[in-house]
């Protein structure tokens, strides 16, 4: 097709409402067109489809490509103005209105375009006017040293951050030396002020490059990092919360070429993207950080690690995280508070250092990426078990199972170095009640998959029964339980695939519904007894019984509400085993037939998970949660 039909294609599409159609075609025809004054009208109308797909920066792009064609085209100018209102640039739009209303005075469209356009204008100048003595007042309030009315400073700073929530509000308090001002907040080392800015800064960074970029130069990551390492977690997560808004704002900077509201662009925000992660990655392991502001620094690196994006297609911001952060990244895995001289850390802290480390691995796209993570892995808890005694066994141990939690290939191969596996065993009997928990959670989360669970079924459960029957400590002989449960449901549904003898998962589940009911056991402790249901849940049996016991469940639901969310995951995956709710393959008739044929084991569905059981089981649990509402 040549250029002219491909356009006549576009226009029957665009009256249809198929713009994307219609701007494929209108594109098209610009290839192929070799006339400066049809290739214009096409970009006129590509303008056209990017206002109907509210692509306002693209249809300005082109809109513009006309005009520089012809500066009288009345229609690129009206499209060019429409698109500069949608982005802000109200000054520009009432231009390109003006030069169409001198093309044509008597166009009552135009004429429309132009006075309410100059309304929107007229109301901006008021908006600002009276924006510039709100955010002067502000300031003057919460900075005066002589402000003794604390509801009045209250009331000032929450106005602040509501008005850094509006781009104009926001775009005003950045002109009026804001940043510095706000940086000064900062230095008060008042919670209340300290929140203020810090949720101030949010409004100003939040979808802006430029003024991110601004910020960052003039606070500087240190500040932020100081201020998130504080042992107040509402202003470490407030810190947080900051640098979140400014990756976001620098990252959609390296997948857009322009800016909707912005008079700035930076082209390439790799620089500072880089030197932020660098500034988490040395919190991890700074001892001065407080437990917060390790979890905080942690979940931030889990959200904005770059994963293969367009701009990053070699996962280059990944590999550089691996060589420059694994090792911290590990040490906080293994850190154990019982351990003088540990990190601080929250009671998730080491799951999130799971979720980065699987983050890491399953962006690598090669054997040899993935046998320097590896490597990195291995030596580093090679050289906690050789070289640093008792404590870096427990610290090495505690690592293994980070990795097992999270890239469990990593973690199987660091369960085989030499001597690991023996350290758990003889662990497991040790006096020290911390020894011996972190070698009965190792064996649980080694259990995971069938390689490792033949083992410790053959080696391990005996030991872990043995833990179980004579520990009189109840942390560790729920652990223990955890582990038979685990290693009990090593078949998964298959009705046919029993780890144990009959009837012992039932008795494993009530004894995980005992403890789950019994309020006097830390919350902390309690949701491993939902960690065993998560595995034992598998069995149809369970399944009826659980459902059935009212206490059980509503307890379930109560801890799922509880700080503590490591317990979500095994509250969900137990709801999932209960409901059958996991997909599920349709098994094709000729290929059980060929299976049976080679005597190839075929797995067998539990009679109790037949849809009516399935459905009864729903209804039940739904009362439950009801009833706990």
């Amino acid at each position: 097709m040549n250029s002219e039909n491909l356009r006549e294609d576009g226009n029957m599409h665009f009256k249809s409402g198929d713009f994307e159609t219609a701007l494929s075609c209108y594109t098209k025809a610009l290839k192929l067109s070799t006339d400066k004054k049809d290739a214009a009208v096409l970009h006129r109308n590509r303008a056209a489809c990017h206002l109907k797909l509210e692509d306002y920066a693209k249809a300005e792009e082109d809109a513009s490509k006309a005009i520089e064609v012809d500066g009288g085209d009345v229609k690129a100018l009206f499209r060019r103005s429409q698109a500069l209102e949608k982005l802000g640039k109200l000054d520009q739009a009432i231009l390109d209105l003006r030069r169409c209303l001198t093309l044509e005075p008597k166009n009552k469209v135009f004429q429309d375009a132009v006075r309410n356009l100059g309304v929107q204008t007229q109301e901006k100048v008021r908006l600002m006017s009276s924006t510039d003595s709100r955010v002067d007042q502000m300031f003057h309030i919460l900075l005066d040293p002589e402000e003794k009315d604390v509801d009045k400073q209250q009331k000032a700073a929450q106005n602040l951050v509501v008005l850094a929530r509006e781009d104009a509000g926001a775009e005003k308090i950045f002109q009026s030396d804001g940043v510095r001002l706000l940086q000064q907040m900062l230095e008060t080392k008042k919670s209340d002020m300290v929140l203020a800015a810090l949720r101030t800064l949010v409004g100003l960074c939040t979808g802006h490059q430029s003024r991110t970029v601004s910020v960052l130069g003039a606070v500087g990551m240190e500040t932020f990092c100081a201020v998130m390492a504080m042992d107040n977690e509402p202003v470490s997560l407030a810190a947080c919360s900051v640098l979140h808004a400014m990756f976001d704002a620098l990252k959609e900077g390296m997948t857009k070429d322009v800016r909707g509201k912005e008079g700035a662009v930076i082209l390439d925000p790799s620089k500072e993207l880089k030197s932020m992660i660098h500034h988490l990655l040395e919190m991890l392991t700074q001892a001065s950080v407080s437990s917060h502001g390790r979890e905080n620094s942690l979940n931030l690196l889990i959200k904005v690690v770059p994963r293969k994006s367009l701009r990053d297609p070699n996962n280059g911001m990944t590999l550089w995280v691996i060589d420059n952060g694994l090792k911290k990244i590990l040490e906080v895995g293994g850190s154990l508070v019982e351990i003088s001289g540990s990190l601080a850390v929250t009671e998730t802290t080491r799951m999130s250092a799971s979720v980065l480390l699987n983050k890491l691995f399953d962006d690598l796209k090669c054997d040899a990426e993935r046998e320097n993570f590896h490597k990195l892995c291995e030596d580093y808890v090679r050289s906690l078990f050789e070289k640093h005694g008792m404590d870096g066994k427990l610290r090495a141990i505690q690592t293994v199972s980070c990795l097992l939690q999270g890239p469990f290939d990593a973690g199987n191969r660091t369960l085989e170095l030499s001597g690991i596996m023996d350290s758990v065993i003889s662990l497991c009997a040790s006096e020290r009640e911390t020894d011996q928990q972190v070698a009965v959670e190792a064996l649980i989360h080694a259990a995971g998959k069938a390689k490792r669970a033949s083992f410790i079924t053959a080696n391990g459960v005996t030991l872990l029964k043995d833990i179980y029957k004579k520990n009189e400590n109840d942390a560790i002989r729920i652990r223990a339980l955890v582990g038979l449960c685990k290693l009990g449901s090593a078949g998964g549904t298959d009705f046919s695939m029993k780890q144990f003898a009959e009837g012992s998962t039932l008795k494993l589940a009530k004894q995980c519904r005992k403890w789950l009911c019994n309020e006097g056991i830390q919350a902390s402790t309690r949701r491993w007894a939902v960690e065993g249901l998560a595995y034992l849940t598998f069995d149809a049996d369970v399944k009826e019984e659980f459902v059935e016991d009212k206490a059980a469940m509503q307890a379930m639901f109560s801890l799922a509400k509880s700080q503590d969310k490591t317990v979500i995951f095994a509250v969900a995956s137990t709801l999932v085993n209960c409901t059958n709710s996991y997909d599920r393959e349709e098994v094709d008739p000729q290929m059980l037939e060929l299976a049976k044929y080679a005597k190839q084991h075929v797995p067998e569905e539990h009679p109790k998970d037949k849809k009516d059981f399935v459905e009864a089981r729903v209804r039940k649990l739904l009362v439950a949660g009801w009833c706990l509402l």
